[in-house]
């Protein structure tokens, strides 16, 4: 399975100004989306990730926050709608703040950021993808949040540094194991 690859930097060619969330796009330039979906899919990925890798309410008020997560998967299924086989994951990213003890935000309030994401998608992607997460308890928020709250498929990728852990010190091992269970 081939996934597409990384939506922010592509809108950084096409024109995303700094400070800009790349979210924004899916209400402002969905055309420009929903090219760069069709490009990927073009170079033979199997998978479009929305473009909702931000799209939480710590960045969007809740107004903005569907429309941002619609406006997404709108986009990616209008790109995969001439490719037979192909599909769409919501994407979810890190949240951008640290979880405590290192940082101030609870894991029940990191649970429910991704579960509110995860419910406003509803059933209109093919699979969830939890991707470049960097902390081990925020993984698992996420995780759970998307098997409590959705029924469909769960994806995750983490980012390990040159001594091949995460930033708060787990391997993949460890990874693996919490994540089969």
């Amino acid at each position: 399975i081939i996934f597409d690859g990384a939506m922010g930097t592509r809108l950084q060619t096409k024109g995303l100004g700094k400070g800009v969330l790349p979210e924004t796009y899916n209400i402002t330039a969905p055309e420009i989306i929903t090219e760069i979906h069709t490009e990927y899919l073009n170079a033979g990925a199997d998978v479009i990730s929305a473009n909702t890798f931000g799209a939480n309410r710590l960045k969007f008020d809740s107004h903005t926050l569907k429309q941002v997560i619609d406006g997404a998967i709108d986009c990616a299924q209008n790109a995969v709608k001439s490719f037979a086989g192909r599909y769409v994951a919501l994407d979810i990213g890190p949240l951008g703040k640290l979880l405590a003890p290192f940082g101030d935000l609870s894991f029940e309030q990191a649970y429910d950021i991704f579960a509110e994401t995860i419910k406003l998608a509803g059933d209109r992607t093919d699979l969830i993808l939890i991707e470049t997460m960097n902390d081990s308890y925020e993984t698992k928020a996420a995780v759970l949040a998307a098997k409590e709250n959705s029924k469909l498929p769960v994806f995750v990728t983490n980012v390990y540094d040159e001594s091949k852990k995460l930033m708060t010190g787990a391997d993949a091992v460890a990874m693996i194991a919490m994540l089969e269970g």
